[in-house]
């Protein structure tokens, strides 16, 4: 089978290629035109350039495929791109897309934390494009992963970086907010196994890895996964750090935001583990898997 999948160049997407190959699947990466896809080692991949604006361009690059998975998404909105863009009109014009081109299943990552109310457009904007995609008839499965680890991500390799190098860490709040990490290997495998399988058809799997930490405490298991005992904190009020951010906005370095304030101080956590057992897949921990790149 032709899976068509988008959100092929980022940390996700490359190891989703690269299973789908493995488990026998021929993949076509839909890429914007100026975009450098880095899986030119991968045998059974080809890239189709389009522009998600575009249906008829995106239904023309869809014929023969017998699946597609949607991996688009930003944290940060730049002035090319907008929340409203990458997670709601870009659903539209796949959807649009598939029915033309006759594609009937559609996956889609999401994020866990939508429809729980969190008032950032950010999951606003998910919400509206899952609502797309549960509305548009097609043989739908949606993906809501917690913060998800591993090699060449963005978020833990950042916060080792800053432990390495800095004295100390700065923590916006408390630190009591939680999270749930999950490894790309499972998430990436769990997209792999539902392309094929209509059991998961119109379903919502939100996932989250077995082990639950606090910011403070994913912080210290990072430090111990670089042969430190732990990170020196200070931590700064919510408050002042929000009023900045709402003041300097994009000048705000790396992913800050007052988006993703929000979010890392709502949390991210699920109960379910529905996604481990209806794909058979045995979670990984975070402490080995995480120290297993971060020595590297």
């Amino acid at each position: 089978m032709n899976v068509a999948i988008t959100g092929g160049t980022g940390f996700i997407g490359k190891v989703v290629i690269k299973k789908l190959v493995q488990a026998g699947y021929h993949v076509k990466a839909l890429i914007r035109p100026g975009s450098l896809l880095k899986i030119a080692s991968f045998s059974g991949t080809e890239s189709r350039y389009v522009y998600y604006d575009s249906p008829a361009q995106l239904a023309q690059a869809l014929q023969d495929c017998g699946a597609i998975i949607n991996l688009i998404g930003i944290i940060k909105e730049t002035k090319d791109i907008s929340f409203d863009f990458a997670h709601h009109l870009v659903p539209m014009s796949l959807v649009s897309a598939a029915r033309d081109a006759g594609v009937k299943r559609f996956l889609q990552m999401s994020a866990l934390g939508v429809g729980r109310g969190i008032d950032t457009e950010y999951m606003e904007t998910k919400h509206l494009g899952e609502n797309v995609i549960t509305a548009s008839g097609l043989d739908w499965t949606i993906f809501r992963p917690s913060l998800v680890y591993g090699p060449g991500d963005h978020l833990t390799t950042m916060l080792a970086k800053a432990i390495r190098l800095a004295p100390f860490f700065p923590v916006i709040g408390d630190g009591k907010y939680k999270f749930q990490p999950v490894s790309v290997f499972n998430v990436a495998d769990g997209f792999v196994k539902a392309v094929d399988k209509p059991q998961a058809f119109g379903k919502i799997y939100e996932i989250g890895g077995p082990d639950v930490f606090t910011f403070d405490e994913l912080l210290d298991n990072i430090a111990k996964a670089l042969g430190k005992r732990q990170v020196r904190k200070i931590h700064f009020p919510a408050g002042f750090v929000l009023l900045k951010a709402r003041l300097f906005g994009r000048l705000m370095p790396g992913p800050l935001s007052v988006d993703t304030i929000k979010m890392l101080l709502a949390g991210s956590t699920c109960d379910d583990d529905t996604f481990f057992r209806d794909f058979d897949i045995a979670a990984d921990r975070f402490a080995e898997g995480v120290g297993e790149y971060l020595r590297k």
